[in-house]
């Protein structure tokens, strides 16, 4: 899987080669607006933020950010979904949070935000803005609502972070699987689009666990499963299990 960026000065380079049309750069502001960080912007303020920020668009499986690799960077994920993991000593994944469009991650010091070893990579095709330390230093200075913001999704994504270390640390995998599920199914109760590898890596442990656990929950008449998809049959049974893994 290719790294998504190697370097943010040659990709500044690139992109000032290749000057946008007017609609491009209308529908990478429209883009931008879309996220919580800069929801309220006006027009004006908007358009300064978007002309300096370029988009990047990653297919699934892409890596965005490797640890000592990967320049400082912050990331505004757009439209797609992006997971960050660590890899244990033998191998295995631990995803610290899959992220959805609107949200921010990425490696600022000046923040305090920091990969802390950790991978990004896309699991979807997805869209993306990059912020260089100057972006975010001349963004932040001009825009006190949109530092605000910014403080608060990164205060969240550490809260969810240390969440999820907590939950790998001390709960057996039937509750994380079931709080997982939870967390992932739809209105309808359907969890579509996931392997079993996939939610394996998500709750820090093997697929094969994974696959008896939902043997189980499938036995008791909690879930049903096909191919690609987990439907909650009982969600309050889920649930259940979810609290108290019974």
């Amino acid at each position: 899987m290719a790294l998504l960026l190697t370097r943010l000065s040659r990709r500044r380079r690139m992109h000032g080669a290749v000057p946008l049309s007017p609609e491009a750069e209308r529908l990478r502001a429209a883009l931008l607006r879309e996220s919580d960080l800069f929801h309220g912007l006006d027009a004006e303020q908007m358009a300064q933020i978007a002309h300096r920020l370029p988009i990047a668009t990653c297919r699934r499986g892409q890596l965005i950010y490797i640890p000592g690799e990967t320049d400082e960077a912050l990331f505004v994920l757009k439209t797609g979904r992006v997971r960050v993991y660590r890899l244990a000593p033998d191998g295995r994944k631990l995803v610290l949070m899959t992220l959805e469009g609107g949200t921010v991650f990425g490696e600022m010091h000046s923040l305090g935000q920091s990969m802390t070893g950790s991978f990004a990579e896309a699991t979807t095709e997805s869209t993306l803005c990059i912020m260089s330390r100057v972006d975010v230093d001349e963004v932040l200075l001009a825009n006190a609502e949109v530092a605000r913001r910014l403080v608060h999704l990164l205060a969240q994504r550490l809260r969810e972070a240390e969440d999820k270390l907590e939950q790998v640390a001390f709960q057996p995998v039937p509750m994380r699987l079931a709080e997982l599920l939870l967390s992932l199914a739809d209105s309808a109760g359907t969890i579509a689009g996931y392997s079993h590898q996939e939610l394996a890596d998500m709750i820090g442990t093997s697929r094969e666990t994974v696959s008896r656990a939902l043997l189980e929950l499938k036995s008791t008449g909690l879930i049903t499963v096909d191919r690609r998809s987990v439907h909650l049959s009982d969600r309050a049974g889920v649930e259940r299990r979810a609290n108290s893994g019974g």
